[in-house]
């Protein structure tokens, strides 16, 4: 792990930072526990990590991370009860890096590379052996990330280039008799990440993501008798980038090629259910999403996938209503997305600002959604399933209309 930060105006800051990582590295939590008010367990896995904090100063950082080994977190939780609260959190990262400054001009330049045979594996367990408030479980792996951010700063002038060849997987599950108030299983993977934003400054940054790994899997389960509130989310990404600014010119490109084969698949079993509940599966190859808020957009992304795009979602149930909850409401909600590329520019008009964009996309790979349902009587139950190649959306919202 670098970091770094610099506190004062006069004294830029000027980052240098070159990792290797090719031995394995693991974060393992076992927990067994009987009946408590609450637990908390985190697993971290962690190859190569930046981390860059400048209060009131301009930084330049050339910043070049390469991962060889394999990285896994597991975080397994097991309880008779809980009367609170109940959190298990697995993360894995192959290389990730953390820029932000405030007041402040950021350069960069940063390349991250993870090669094969390296893999990333998130993996979080909730047993609940009587009953359990509020439990949660979370799992996130992720071959490369970055985000650069300021605020009240001139600029952020940065090129990100990210190759992810590791394969990644997210697991996140939660087995239990009884549930009380809510539950959610929440499992995130990622080839490549990139974000960039902030306000009052002028961007011109440009991502180019190549993801040509074996695989990119999110899965997230629950599995109860008695439940309300339940929700299970699997997302996966093979390339995605974000930008988010406000009142500051916004020049955006990207380039994203995928091969991967990227699966999203959620999954709820309950036998007697209550409340507002949804199994949610999205799944995309390459995905480039921009806002601007007081100012312009200059947006042209390029897109390019041939990998198979999987998204699963499934809901098996029995009665609504009849777990003794009496929250009046009994909905299930079970969706499946997938996409090819996809390519989004929001702006502002009322707020000042104008929209340029261009997208070229080309999807030679089989998309696929697909949503299950077998439940009892009893309920309100809304089913969706949307497979799409391509997807190009330029968005200008005038607030005064």
């Amino acid at each position: 792990m670098v970091c770094a930060g610099a506190t004062t105006e006069d004294d830029p800051t000027v980052v240098t930072n070159v990792q290797l990582d090719s031995d394995p590295f693991s974060g393992t939590l076992d927990v067994v526990v009987g009946d408590v008010a609450a637990v908390t367990g985190a697993a971290t896995a962690l190859g190569n990590t930046l981390s860059v904090d400048v209060n009131t100063g301009d930084l330049t950082l050339d910043n070049t991370q390469t991962l060889i080994g394999e990285g896994r977190a597991q975080s397994s939780i097991t309880v008779d009860s809980t009367s609170d609260s109940l959190d298990s959190l697995a993360s894995a990262f192959g290389n990730s890096a953390t820029v932000t400054t405030c007041c402040g001009a950021i350069d960069a330049v940063s390349v991250q590379t993870t090669t094969a045979p390296a893999s990333l594996t998130a993996t979080s367990a909730v047993t609940i052996n009587n009953w359990a408030m509020n439990p949660s479980s979370s799992a996130t792996a992720a071959g490369n990330a970055i985000s650069y951010e300021t605020w009240s700063g001139d600029h952020i002038t940065a090129w990100a280039g990210q190759d992810n060849n590791a394969d990644i997987a997210s697991d996140a599950t939660i087995d239990a008799p009884f549930i009380a108030d809510s539950a959610t299983a929440t499992a995130t993977s990622l080839g490549n990440s990139a974000s960039a934003g902030g306000e009052n400054a002028t961007l011109d940054v440009d991502a180019n993501q190549n993801n040509f790994a074996p695989a990119i899997d999110a899965h997230a389960r629950i599995t109860a008798h008695d439940s309300e509130d339940v929700i299970a989310t699997a997302t996966a990404t093979g390339n995605g980038y974000t930008v988010d600014n406000a009142f500051g010119f916004a020049k955006v490109r990207s380039t994203q090629d995928n091969s991967a084969a990227i699966n999203a698949d959620s999954e709820v079993h309950l036998v007697n259910w209550d409340g507002w509940n949804a199994s949610s599966a999205y799944a995309v190859a390459n995905s480039t999403l921009v806002t601007n808020v007081g100012a312009d957009i200059d947006l042209a992304a390029n897109q390019n996938n041939d990998g198979a795009v999987t998204a699963t979602s499934s809901f098996t149930g029995g009665v609504a209503g009849n777990n003794g909850g009496g929250t009046g409401i009994t909905d299930f909600v079970a969706s499946a997305t997938a996409f090819g590329n996809a390519v989004s520019g929001f702006i502002c008009a009322t707020c000042g600002g104008g929209m340029t964009g261009s997208a070229n996309q080309t999807n030679s790979g089989s998309i696929t959604a697909t949503t299950t349902i077998a439940a009892g009587s009893g309920g309100a139950i809304t089913g969706t399933a949307t497979a799409v190649g391509n997807s190009a959306t330029f968005h200008t919202v005038n607030t005064g209309n």
